[in-house]
């Protein structure tokens, strides 16, 4: 008995130590149901440096058009730092050391967020992918990150355990 305890136990400390975690849709209704806007949670990348300026995606989609919507969340660790110039940044995928995608901000980025404590601050830019775009990333097998801002620019890495877990899931629960 005591064996299965230590078992259990063992288990439930390797899965929360994992890193592992569900990735959560919301969905939004009109009232004649005709209409949704699915959303994700964040969806973090991997980084060489992580105390650089990182980013992270909050992916969208909205049934009335067939296009994905990539927010693109990017820290400053300087609340003095402007990173996105505008419409002038970039976001460019790397898919399986092949293929170049790149995307310019469809909106002007804006700042979303200050943190007082950290002297820190968040800004986002939002992205349009087409449906082919969209799966391209997800269903590759490595894509590297590359975002161009105004005097940075920031490299992150899908990882397997949450990047392309997320976006596969993204298809699999928005219609």
């Amino acid at each position: 008995m005591k064996s299965i305890n230590n078992c259990l136990l063992f288990l439930v400390t390797l899965l929360t130590l994992s890193g592992c975690y569900p990735i959560e849709t919301s969905s939004h209704y009109n009232k004649d149901f005709t209409r949704a806007n699915f959303e994700s949670k964040p969806v973090y990348l991997s980084f060489k440096k992580p105390k650089d300026n990182s980013f992270y995606f909050i992916l969208a989609k909205d049934t009335n058009n067939n296009d994905y919507k990539l927010r693109v969340r990017w820290y400053s660790y300087s609340k003095s730092d402007i990173l996105f110039n505008g419409y002038n940044s970039s976001l460019k995928f790397l898919i399986d050391n092949e293929k170049i995608i790149s995307f310019t901000p469809i909106k002007k980025p804006k700042i979303v967020a200050y943190n007082i404590n950290s002297n820190s601050r968040e800004e986002e830019a939002i992205f349009s992918l087409t449906r082919d775009e969209f799966y391209s990333i997800a269903y590759s097998k490595e894509v590297t990150v590359e975002l161009n801002g105004k005097n940075k620019i920031a490299t992150g890495y899908f990882n397997s355990r949450n990047s392309f877990k997320a976006f596969r899931e993204f298809i699999e629960k928005s219609y």
